[in-house]
């Protein structure tokens, strides 16, 4: 399924239903996910080929969403589903993790524990999955790398749940920023128009003309988002965690 804003909301705008072999569910998901992230071309300036970045790794999803393929309890009803809302990637899966593990303790190195056996061993000799439980800590170093946090393990009820974040804007990371309820919501605007102007910030929060211009200036400050235009046709976007240096075509941090 996926999702123009950052919550489960009917009608859902554009949904797929796979199915098939094991491996063409999972191949098929991933393309799904992939088509609906961002994607970053930098120039030829330092090789033949153009630096290429995905807004979530590759790797990462397709970790995210093999692992709930193998793992999921097969003598439920429920599906496996996939979910691409504007600010994360969610998967979901039922059944639990087993006993001896916990969400925390996929943080750090454990052993990898199959739900089903024959499953997991085709998916290994088709180079799918690895049996050595790297998995989660693949996609928490590969998200990392990639300057975005790290991914949310969560046991509810019957249901597993990883999220993978697109946005570096995370609830936790805005709660360090000291910002004030009009940025906020200047914040959640911006992660669904794009863009933001001081008459749009006017509306949105109801502050005066110069209390939108000081807002914006410390969002600028702050770092969490960049002027664009000038004049009459100034507007400010959401910063990326990771930009491209026009200069030499090479992918930096944030700016």
């Amino acid at each position: 399924m996926h999702f123009h804003g950052t919550e489960i909301q009917r009608p859902v705008p554009f949904y797929r239903i796979f199915k098939g072999t094991v491996f063409g569910q999972v191949d098929m998901a991933v393309d799904f996910v992939m088509s609906k992230l961002n994607r970053s071309v930098g120039t030829r300036a330092e090789s033949n080929q153009a630096p290429v970045r995905d807004e979530i790794p590759h790797d990462v999803i397709r970790e995210a969403i093999v692992n709930a393929v193998a793992h999921r309890d097969y003598t439920s009803a429920g599906a496996v589903q996939v979910s691409v809302f504007a600010d994360r990637v969610e998967v979901w899966n039922p059944g639990t993790l087993p006993a001896s593990l916990t969400t925390e303790s996929l943080r750090h190195p454990h052993g990898s524990i199959p739900r089903n056996h024959r499953l997991c061993e085709v998916l290994f000799l088709a180079r799918y999955i690895e049996k050595y439980g790297t998995g989660t800590l693949m996609m928490i170093r590969e998200s990392l790398a990639h300057n975005l946090p790290e991914p949310d393990f969560a046991q509810r009820g019957g249901e597993f749940t990883v999220a993978l974040w697109r946005d570096w804007l995370t609830t936790e990371v805005l709660a360090t920023l000291g910002l004030n309820d009009r940025q906020i919501r200047a914040v959640a605007f911006l992660k669904l128009t794009a863009r933001i102007t001081n008459a749009d910030y006017q509306t949105v929060t109801g502050a005066t003309r110069p209390t939108a211009k000081r807002d914006l200036e410390d969002l600028v400050k702050k770092r969490v988002v960049a002027p664009m235009g000038g004049g009459r046709g100034s507007y400010y976007e959401l910063r990326k965690k990771w930009l491209i240096n026009g200069s030499n075509g090479s992918l930096e941090g944030p700016k």
